[in-house]
């Protein structure tokens, strides 16, 4: 009988690409001293977003970063902000 090889499986490939990139943003969280969330969520997404917006608050331009790394059920979330002059 030929036992199936999980390793081979491309949900598995996906779910460790995956976790690198929440470690990563992990690492860059700390590096920058961001807020790190990581919470559950009400269903099943899998995926990486990053995104940053700038706005203008008091004649100061600020810069807000956010980097989400979804795995599932689990949300990393790292959010920070630069402000510029």
């Amino acid at each position: 009988m030929i036992e199936p090889n999980i390793f081979a499986s491309p949900i598995l490939h996906l779910f460790m690409l995956l976790m690198t990139i929440g470690g990563i943003f992990t690492v860059i969280g700390f590096m920058v001293r961001a807020e790190i969330i990581i919470s559950p969520i009400k269903g099943f997404v899998v995926g990486a977003l990053v995104h940053d917006e700038t706005y203008t608050e008091n004649n100061t331009k600020i810069t807000e970063y956010t980097l989400q790394c979804l795995l599932g059920v689990i949300s990393i979330n790292v959010i920070w902000e630069r402000q510029d002059g």
